[in-house]
């Protein structure tokens, strides 16, 4: 069965390689004919068995032998798996046959080389073509020459004009007779520089040749630059449009004939001049990438094709959408060409964004990185007023003087050897030579040294006829200028070097944004690398990038077990804080930065370690979120100091409180004491020593009941109330007391205060210890305030005042309010401050004092609301 299938493949095979419609031919490696079909034969015009009898290097001009040769070494050598050409073969009687070959090397299973297969496509009438219009172009050029010689030498002065009469050339004896310089006059109406005297006839005399198209002789005077006249003789002739039979253009012939009228009418005699005419064409710069789209283009292309640098980005545009149709197969196959690393010229119609048709002078060149093609460069001529020009030639035999190009980049031409022999306009703004000043010097002689040695390392030009590099050239006024130069060797048909096209862009403003945006990195990675807390970089998948030193040193996990983890993976994170983990993870991603957020992370080894992470998102180049950094500081140490602190705290209230306590009982006790005893001697007196006895008891359970308010929790149960009926219950329960002291209490409410969440028992009690406060600081009587207000700078909480006019509390004294048994009062504790303080900050609240002697007090409360 695989016999008979390996017999079915040679038999497919065979039938594929006689017929097939293309010349197919297999080649020893010595070069001897070992099989050519049908298609091969009739090309050479020779049999199979003739065929078999010569060798490739027989059949080949001796011109394209060594190329070829030099090729099918390199296949031998396995540099290249195939190459093309095109080359002159040998038929019989000398005949000579232009062909393009695609050569291959077939090896066996061990690698060793077999044979070659060729196919060969007979390109002897495209050659023949080509040949046609090379030498068409050429007598079109000797004859545009000519007539510029004549032109340009001619003793009469040549001027062409629009229509309306206005300049459009004028040829250089025109300065040598009238002393205008050409911008002086291109684009100004001929009568402007006619004596007023003739001007009525020279507008009938131009009337006349548009409507007869006859040519028109005159005698009429021109002012000079110098305000003179001279005398013309004036021959016009008009030209015409073939397609619509309308007058494109005039042309006039003029010679001077002053010295004869002057004879005749004694005028004075003057030169003037006429300008030159320069049109300036900038070429478009693009690149594509492989699949022909758009990447870059320039300001020209932009102008031209009516698209925008942002539209390229935001709707990647296709070559293939901008080519005229009738030039989309040429225009495809150049570019798949490029592609495979042959730079490629060719003309081609695009179509703008509008629908208007130019035609170019196109350059695709490979763009090689690493050696591998990532895509094309284009360089593109707008060349369809010369095309239109060449075919105005053709018709009317007249020739106009080409309008020279003008680039915004520096366009040069050089020897082999690096002479400049051309150097473009823009080189005076860029590098503030005069063309004049560079025509002559090797061009390397202006560069950086460095970059010497760097072109000469990277073998620039060396493995390919177009390279782009970039290198520091010298300023005039003695700087360097940043240069990206794309370079092109220009070879004849014997494939020397003639010259090499060189253009290059300032990049300088580049150059220095890269070096500043290289800074900022490094800055950055100094930041991470040596920063003491731990840092770990994330990108958009939410997965570790990378970890800083101090990260490996705090938690234990090299960059290598942590690097490529997502977030929530990390096995730093304690199973039970994941649902935090989660929302940290949504924090960082929904805000800019954050910080100060308190957790706990645990080391390699198991040990827990209090942490304090923040975060912030960081942003690329253009501004878009490219992933986020988070410090996770350790505050393990931090934590237990003040811990220890609390503590050490704690003791020293506990020995306040143990002191205050001794204090505070032993005075009572001192005194039921002293009554027992005088009991015991027999006094009468004894219900009242009881009732003495019985207050002191009281005063002792007072302080214990306030002892334990403050040392036990309280039950905390939280209701959403109207703190405004809170405060009149209250107000309502101490009005009699108030009115016993004189005192009298106002209420000072906003109408809008929203609910708070509160136990409203012992809120009660803070109220009822501030006010029984203020009422006892004024014996003498007077007002209390109490206001209740939203707070202007939060409006999440409100405030609650207790404003009296008592004696006040000495600054001295405020400092020490909370503290247990520290009072102004005669018969106070000091505890009962201190329980409202704990019972407020259980409300998430705040408290504040101020007071001034002899003036009053005022109490004011923070407290949040529901919202």
């Amino acid at each position: 069965m695989l016999i008979e299938h390996q017999l079915e493949n040679q038999t497919l095979f065979f039938q594929a390689f006689q017929y097939a419609p293309i010349g197919m031919v297999l080649v020893a490696i010595n070069g001897n004919v070992l099989k050519a079909n049908s298609t091969v034969c009739s090309i050479l015009g020779l049999s199979e068995e003739e065929l078999l009898l010569k060798t490739v290097q027989e059949m080949t001009h001796p011109h394209d032998l060594d190329l070829d040769l030099a090729l099918r070494d390199q296949l031998i050598a396995g540099m290249r798996e195939s190459y093309q050409m095109e080359k002159r073969l040998i038929k019989h009687e000398c005949e000579i046959v232009w062909v393009q070959i695609t050569v291959s090397l077939v090896k066996n299973k061990a690698g060793e080389p077999l044979f070659f297969i060729s196919q060969v496509i007979n390109i002897t009438d495209q050659k023949i073509t080509y040949n046609e219009i090379q030498e068409k172009k050429r007598l079109l050029i000797e004859r545009e020459q000519r007539y510029r010689s004549v032109v340009e030498h001619a003793f009469d002065f040549i001027t062409m004009h629009n229509p309306d009469g206005t300049y459009l050339y004028a040829s250089p004896s025109c300065y040598e007779v009238l002393g205008y310089t050409p911008e002086e006059m291109i684009g100004k109406a001929g009568y402007e520089f006619l004596h007023p005297e003739d001007i009525q006839v020279a507008i009938q005399d131009h009337i006349a040749i548009l409507q007869t198209d006859k040519k028109s002789n005159r005698i009429i005077r021109i002012r000079k630059k110098d305000g003179n006249y001279i005398w013309t003789e004036s021959t016009s002739s008009s030209l015409i449009d073939s397609e619509t039979g309308e007058t494109k253009e005039i042309i006039v012939v003029s010679r001077d004939i002053t010295e004869r009228i002057k004879k005749e009418r004694n005028l004075q005699d003057n030169e003037q001049r006429y300008k030159s005419l320069f049109d300036y064409h900038p070429d478009l710069i693009y690149s594509m990438d492989l699949e022909g789209n758009y990447t870059s283009i320039n300001q020209s292309f932009e102008e031209l094709m009516g698209y925008t640098k942002q539209e390229m980005i935001e709707n990647p545009i296709n070559f293939r959408s901008v080519v005229d149709p009738t030039d989309y197969e040429q225009v495809e196959h150049h570019f798949i060409q490029a592609t495979k690393g042959f730079a490629q010229r060719y003309e081609a119609s695009g179509i703008n964004k509008t629908g208007r048709h130019t035609t170019f002078d196109v350059t695709n060149v490979p763009i090689f990185v690493n050696r591998q093609v990532i895509g094309v460069y284009g360089l593109a001529s707008d060349i369809t007023y010369r095309k239109e020009l060449w075919k105005r030639l053709e018709e009317s035999q007249n020739l106009y003087q080409l309008i020279s190009e003008n680039a915004q980049d520096i366009i040069t031409f050089a020897t082999p050897d690096g002479v400049v022999r051309y150097a473009s306009p823009a080189i005076k703004t860029l590098l503030g030579y005069e063309p004049d000043e560079y025509v002559g010097k090797v061009a390397i002689d202006f560069w950086h040294p460095d970059d010497i040695a760097s072109f000469i390392d990277e073998n620039i030009l060396q493995k390919s006829d177009v390279d782009t590099f970039t290198s520091r050239v010298r300023h005039k006024q003695g700087h360097y200028v940043w240069f990206e130069t794309t370079a092109k060797i220009i070879r004849n048909e014997d494939r020397e070097i003639v010259k090499v096209l060189a253009v290059g862009r300032d990049i300088s403003e580049r150059k220095r944004a890269e070096q500043e945006l290289n800074a900022a990195k490094d800055q950055l990675e100094s930041f991470i690398d040596r920063n003491v807390d731990p840092i770990l970089i994330l990108n958009l998948e939410e997965k570790v990038a990378r970890i800083n030193h101090a990260f490996e040193k705090t938690y234990g996990w090299t960059e290598s077990e942590i690097v490529g983890l997502h977030l929530l993976d990390l096995p730093n994170i304690p199973i039970e804080l994941k649902p935090e983990a989660i929302q940290n993870l949504n924090r960082i991603k929904s805000i800019e930065a954050f910080e100060g957020h308190e957790t706990i992370r645990k080391r390699k080894d198991g040990v827990i370690l209090t942490v304090m992470i923040s975060s912030f998102a960081m942003r690329g180049e253009n501004g878009h979120i490219i992933g986020w950094a988070m410090i996770l500081r350790d505050i393990t140490d931090k934590k237990q100091a003040e811990e220890l602190l609390i503590r050490s705290e704690k003791l020293s209230i506990a020995g306040q409180l143990a002191a205050g306590i001794a204090h505070e009982i032993r005075n009572p006790i001192t005194a039921i004491k002293g009554f027992v005893q005088l009991m015991k001697s027999g006094i009468v007196e004894k219900k009242m020593y009881l009732d003495i006895m019985v207050s002191e008891i009281e005063r002792i359970e007072m302080i214990l009941s306030e002892l334990l308010i403050l040392a036990k929790p309280q039950i905390f149960q939280t209701e959403r109330k109207d703190i405004r009926k809170l405060l009149a219950q209250v107000t309502t329960l101490l009005d009699t007391q108030a009115i016993i002291n004189n005192v009298q209490i106002i209420t000072e409410f906003d109408p809008e205060i929203p609910l708070i969440l509160c136990d409203e028992n012992q809120l009660k009690q803070v109220c009822i210890n501030f006010i029984k406060n203020a009422i006892e600081a004024m014996p003498k009587g007077g007002i209390i305030v109490i206001q209740l207000k939203s707070k202007n700078e939060d409006p999440n909480h409100i405030l609650l005042r207790f404003i009296d006019q008592g004696c006040g509390i000495p600054a001295y004294i405020l400092s020490k309010l909370g503290e247990p048994f520290y009072t102004t009062k005669e018969k106070g504790t000091g505890l009962g401050f201190m329980v409202s303080k704990r019972i407020i900050e259980n409300h998430n609240g705040e408290i504040a004092v101020f007071s001034e002697e002899n003036k009053g007090t005022t109490i004011e409360i923070s407290l949040p609301t529901t919202h």
